[in-house]
């Protein structure tokens, strides 16, 4: 949460697609996530309707490509590409020919340690 609160803060901005909030809800109804969180459906949504209220919510294409092992991660570089960076865990974003095809957009691609301390 800590992240979130300081990408909102200008002059960042947040960038999302629908998919992107679509699986953010989908993630945290995962038996940890509710474990964690406990969110009820209703509050799912509203965090849905919330992180798309903060964010530029860009609309995909679908004939977008890029060099990754798997496919349904297309969402999440096609939606970097409208950015400078990405932050992710998904050792598939740390590939050596990911890395060179984000670079030469001009999109980093880092964790949360080191995107929160590229903002603060």
């Amino acid at each position: 949460m800590r992240l979130l609160g300081n990408l909102l803060k200008d002059p960042h901005t947040l960038i999302l697609s629908n998919e992107i909030v679509v699986e953010v809800i989908r993630v945290l109804r995962y038996p940890k996530f509710q474990l964690l969180y406990g969110l009820s459906e209703s509050e799912l949504f509203e965090y849905g309707q919330f992180l798309q209220s903060v964010a530029d919510v860009v609309v995909l294409d679908s004939r977008y490509s890029a060099p990754l092992r798997d496919a349904n991660d297309l969402a999440v570089l096609q939606t970097a590409d409208r950015g400078d960076a990405l932050c992710t865990s998904d050792r598939d974003f740390y590939d050596p020919a990911v890395i060179s095809f984000c670079g030469a957009r001009g999109i980093g691609v880092c964790d949360e340690v080191s995107l929160l301390a590229r903002l603060t």
